[in-house]
């Protein structure tokens, strides 16, 4: 019997020192329970954005402003090395955390909420690196920041700053929808879907269309420019079962990152194909600007 008892007594003390190695063993490894996150050098944070109109604040929460993320990292030669996307909810949304050999690249952030996420393009011999939206994800209010990395031996942290790259065009019908409309195109020409992933404009002579409901309005579109001082052409088109009604259309309208540009008219009188608006800016993007288009 003391014998049995002793086996016992045995079994039972191996196993409890079987069980402290192997809880031993996990605590020496130091890493968490994401594997990336122990190996990361190079960790990024979404601290603020900028020019964001909010009257309480102006550090909005990154859920605030958008529900897509694009952390993007380019070698010397232009070519995407990393990606990380992220949509609103996941976890660590806000933070990317890459695993990079030493080096020299660039690193591009673009917070938007398109349908889905942008095409990467590398460097060519006429454009830098670039991240492009089409018609099929659409086009929203977007966000940006680039930045130089070089990474070492020693672990880098960085708090990143995004600044609104899009202008907006809001459309104010003066005159009845016809009655028969289903749903509203602009058609729109002179700004870009793409962002120059080192200055932030865009670099692509774009075609860029967005359809409404009849019933949305009033109707804003959004687009990239390619400098301080461009212009708009747009095309508004009222249709039926996919077939147009009438349409209108505006040249000469003014555009500029951060600020939005106000079109009031008679968009759907059908009377005429090109129309001159009085173009006002709202500052509460950016700095106002007032703009009286020429009469022809």
């Amino acid at each position: 019997m003391k014998n049995k008892d002793l086996c016992l007594y045995g079994a039972a003390l191996f196993g409890m020192v079987l069980l402290t190695a192997s809880c031993e063993k996990m605590n020496l490894s130091g890493r968490s329970n994401n594997a990336d996150e122990g190996e990361a050098n190079v960790v990024v944070r979404i601290t603020s954005f900028e020019q964001v109109p909010f009257s309480a604040s102006t550090r909005a929460a990154v859920g605030d402003v958008c529900n897509h993320l694009n952390f993007v990292v380019f070698d010397e030669n232009g070519e995407r090395v990393d990606q990380k996307n992220q949509e609103l909810g996941d976890e660590g949304f806000g933070e990317g955390r890459f695993t990079l050999p030493l080096g020299n690249y660039l690193l591009a952030i673009v917070a938007h909420s398109s349908d889905g996420n942008p095409s990467v393009n590398k460097r060519t011999a006429s454009k830098n690196e670039s991240i492009s939206f089409t018609n099929a994800k659409g086009y929203t209010d977007t966000f940006f920041a680039s930045k130089g990395l070089t990474v070492g031996d020693s672990a880098i942290n960085l708090d990143m700053n995004l600044r609104r790259v899009v202008a907006k065009v809001r459309f104010v019908n003066e005159d009845a929808i016809p009655e028969k409309a289903d749903s509203i195109r602009i058609y729109y020409e002179g700004g870009s879907g793409s962002i120059d992933a080192q200055s932030g404009y865009g670099n692509v002579k774009s075609k860029q269309t967005t359809w409404f409901d009849k019933r949305e309005t009033p109707f804003e579109i959004y687009t990239i420019p390619w400098e301080d001082n461009a212009y708009l052409e747009a095309t508004i088109g009222a249709f039926q079962a996919g077939e147009l009604l009438t349409s209108t259309v505006i040249d000469s309208i003014p555009i500029r990152r951060n600020c939005i540009t106000t079109c009031r008219g008679a968009l759907f009188d059908g009377k005429v194909t090109k129309v001159s608006f009085t173009i006002t800016v709202d500052d509460s993007w950016g700095t106002p600007i007032d703009y009286q288009i020429p009469p022809k």
